[in-house]
């Protein structure tokens, strides 16, 4: 099994909303079966192939912020072709449904649980950082979901925490009975973290724009599709809106996730 993971921020400003902050981390990560890693590799190197040869981009890999708002190169797209190109993805995934873990830190998650703070240094991870202990906990819980797994498992980071070819966390599967090795990589070089990017952008965009007051067309045509495609994942929670859905409307349904979780008001 190989598990690809993209990390996703945003809004880096505060937002209207009493749960979702400026300090909000997430990390995403979508499994894929051994048996299917050569020909996905194989697939999304097609399709940028493709793309250069009938629409004229020359792009080395798929950054879905850069497709979404249009920056260079796929600044060369004709009107609304950058979505043709999210449809195109978000038939793939339906087709699939590769499972999909998520994890998200933010400055209410440690006192939820009664903690101040976490200093501490786990494989270069520095613990006081959100982005770091949101990577930390997705393992842990990627660990936890696959603990009945028989088959090795090789995990793949997107760069930025550090070089590309840099091990990630072996203590945290040291003394496990199964093979885990686990690298950061350059989504240049390593498609998976693609689609990685792919469910990443999604997630994210889509709580972004359930946190809108006023949505245009494109935007709710964005969260249809994202509904459409079904995410397999246990962390999410599924909601039917309607096209007038409020930022108020969003905090209630934290507020009732709270409390079917025992976590109480937010101003605990």
């Amino acid at each position: 099994m190989h598990i690809a993971i993209d990390d996703t921020y945003g809004p880096e400003v505060e937002t209207e909303s009493e749960f979702v902050s400026g300090q909000r981390r997430t990390h995403v990560a979508v499994a894929f079966e051994e048996h299917e890693v050569v020909n996905i590799r194989q697939q999304i190197e097609g399709c940028l192939e493709e793309v250069g040869h009938s629409m004229g981009v020359e792009a080395d890999e798929f950054h879905f912020v850069d497709i979404y708002n249009r920056n260079s190169p796929w600044d060369r797209l004709g009107d609304h072709m950058n979505l043709r190109l999210f449809e195109f993805f978000a038939n793939i995934y339906s087709q699939y449904r590769w499972p999909v873990i998520i994890q998200t830190i933010d400055d209410r998650t440690l006192k939820d649980h009664g903690i101040q703070a976490i200093r501490a240094e786990v494989d270069g991870l520095q613990l006081e950082n959100p982005a770091d202990l949101s990577l930390l906990f997705l393992l842990f819980k990627i660990k936890k979901k696959i603990r009945t797994s028989d088959t090795e498992i090789t995990i793949i980071v997107d760069e930025g925490k550090k070089k590309a070819g840099s091990s990630i966390s072996p203590k945290i599967f040291q003394n496990w009975q199964r093979k885990v090795s686990g690298v950061y990589a350059s989504s240049k070089e390593e498609p998976l973290l693609q689609l990685a990017d792919f469910l990443a952008f999604c997630i994210n965009r889509c709580t972004h724009l359930m946190m809108k007051n006023k949505r245009t067309e494109v935007d709710n045509w964005f969260l249809e599709l994202v509904g459409g495609m079904d995410i397999n994942s246990d962390d999410f929670k599924r909601v039917k809106a309607s096209k007038h859905f409020t930022v108020n409307d969003f905090d209630d349904l934290h507020r009732a996730d709270r409390a079917e979780k025992g976590l109480g008001n937010s101003n605990q």
